[in-house]
């Protein structure tokens, strides 16, 4: 009936390093915790007698495509720990809800595979590995597989201490893969233990350098600061994801619902403003629209879905949050999450 029932059905039935996995993050997992309290935060303030409707619209329109709800699918890996169909349910259950999935580009299987098992497109997300030509040609690989936009991560170019993942002696299972960098050759022989293969630390530099070799909408990922977002805006990224990849990289780092506002006033409709971290309902949803935001991505709760029921489980997890979304508007008295602005939202 909640998001955090997923949760829990999910923590019984995966193995514990597996789950240590999915839901660990940095050191003491305070931005982990932080990112969902920071919604406690935030009060909403219903109109009275606002709205006769009971049927509200939860549309939004990302990069001229209609979405059923102001909800995107974050990149995550490796998919394969939780179900064999992995990144292909994950597409295929987004495209069912009316929404999008950004691929990662750890994906288990490469993906032209996933892009080809939709009709409505996907989003990569990329990541830069061993040098510029690879880099080149994973942006190609994405451009040739018709994806619709580049989202670049900024935030996870070094490896992060996650402690509870390490305590909890896991190892890279031998069913999971990362068919998109064997494709590309980035990758040959043995699954990294951890899940992880070294990567470039990424530069300012290097970001005007991929805003150069391709023609897709680029969004970057992992910002935290409205000065970032204005650069990246002026290098010529179309929108930024406001993410601390939830909680897994610095334990400490700002809740990403506390660094939206600033980054939505400095972005100020010059670009799209997505955000991640910490979302557990619908009522979180449209804290994060008043707050600035114009859709929000999940990562966790979908793997919860995914990891309980495949395709079905990530579909279901999306129809909750939908119909929570619905809720939420109703109680407010407005029509459509197009009429949530901030005089929607009080802090404590």
């Amino acid at each position: 009936m909640t998001l955090p029932d997923f949760e829990r059905a999910a923590d019984s039935v995966l193995d514990a390093a597996s789950w240590a996995y999915v839901a660990g993050g940095a050191d003491t997992q305070v931005t982990v915790r932080a990112n969902t309290e920071a919604f406690d935060q935030v009060w909403l303030r219903p109109r009275a007698l606002g709205s006769a409707s009971d049927k509200p619209d939860t549309s939004v329109t990302v990069f001229e495509q209609r979405l059923a709800l102001p909800v995107l699918l974050a990149p995550t890996s490796p998919q394969r720990l939780l179900h064999d169909d992995a990144e292909i349910a994950t597409a295929r259950a987004a495209e069912a809800a009316g929404t999008i999935s950004i691929v990662s580009t750890d994906s288990h299987h490469a993906f032209p595979e996933v892009a080809g098992s939709v009709q409505g497109g996907c989003w990569f997300q990329l990541y830069a590995y061993r040098s510029r030509e690879d880099v080149a040609a994973t942006i190609a690989l994405a451009e040739e597989a018709g994806a619709t936009a580049l989202v670049v991560t900024v935030d996870a170019s070094h490896a992060a201490r996650r402690i509870t993942t390490r305590r909890s002696g896991f190892r890279t299972p031998a069913h999971v893969d990362f068919g998109n960098l064997r494709s590309l050759g980035i990758l040959t022989g043995a699954i990294p233990d951890g899940a992880r293969i070294e990567r470039l630390p990424l530069t300012w530099e290097d970001l005007a350098w991929i805003r150069s070799r391709t023609g897709m909408r680029l969004v970057v990922k992992g910002i935290l600061r409205a000065e970032d977002a204005e650069r990246c805006l002026d290098l010529g990224a179309e929108g930024v994801i406001v993410s601390n990849h939830g909680g897994r990289q610095l334990d400490g780092a700002v809740p990403s619902l506390v660094a939206l506002e600033q980054v939505a006033a400095a972005v100020s409709g010059r670009g799209l403003v997505l955000m991640d971290g910490g979302i557990r309902s619908g009522v979180h949803v449209v804290k994060a629209l008043a707050l600035g935001a114009d859709a929000v991505c999940i990562g966790r709760p979908y793997l919860w879905g995914l990891g309980l029921a495949g395709q079905e489980g990530v579909e279901a997890v999306l129809g909750l949050l939908r119909d929570e979304i619905e809720d939420t508007l109703l109680q407010l008295g407005v029509d459509s999450v197009a009429d949530i602005g901030s005089d929607f939202a009080t802090r404590v």
